[in-house]
């Protein structure tokens, strides 16, 4: 865990395990240890140790001892929120926004809310139904451009069969 973080973690937090050898699946667990000490690992990274168990005593008879895992600490959590994929962020939390009456890509600030490496909470800048480019790594994907959704062009080649 990063030392900025480390403030923000505490003994009971729910957790959430995941393994490369067991893909697609989440282990529940909770932070059992937060180390009251800094360690410096490499030049200018400086860490803390967290320990986390899981709290499924049989998932623990399908690991192997020397697993690596990612551990995510839930901070925080709403419920029934407009959410987006955090990868269709762009630098400065804006979006492309597809505004369907010119065709085109908007590109639009938004205010973000609670967030982690799969979804970002959106407090402002989106509505429910706004449609937005979740292929950003694409040749020509910018604002201004004009497009037609892959879900509209597959609409349109049913319709035309």
């Amino acid at each position: 865990m990063d030392e900025v973080d480390a403030p923000k973690i505490h003994t009971g937090q729910v957790a959430r395990i995941s393994l490369d050898a067991l893909p697609g699946k989440i282990l529940p667990g909770h932070v059992k240890r937060v180390a009251p000490y800094v360690v410096a690992v490499e030049k200018q990274a400086r860490t803390v140790d967290v320990e986390v168990s899981l709290d499924n005593y049989d998932d623990t008879k399908q690991l192997l001892v020397g697993y690596s895992a990612d551990v995510e600490i839930v901070l925080d959590s709403h419920d029934n929120v407009l959410r987006v994929p955090t990868s269709t962020l762009m630098e400065g939390n804006k979006v492309l926004v597809y505004v369907p009456t010119t065709k085109k890509l908007e590109e639009r600030a938004i205010k973000a809310g609670i967030t982690n490496w799969e979804y970002t909470e959106i407090l402002d800048g989106l509505k429910q139904g706004d449609r937005i480019v979740s292929s950003l790594e694409r040749e020509g994907v910018k604002a201004g451009v004009i497009v037609t959704p892959e879900t509209e062009a597959a609409t349109e080649k049913i319709k035309a069969k």
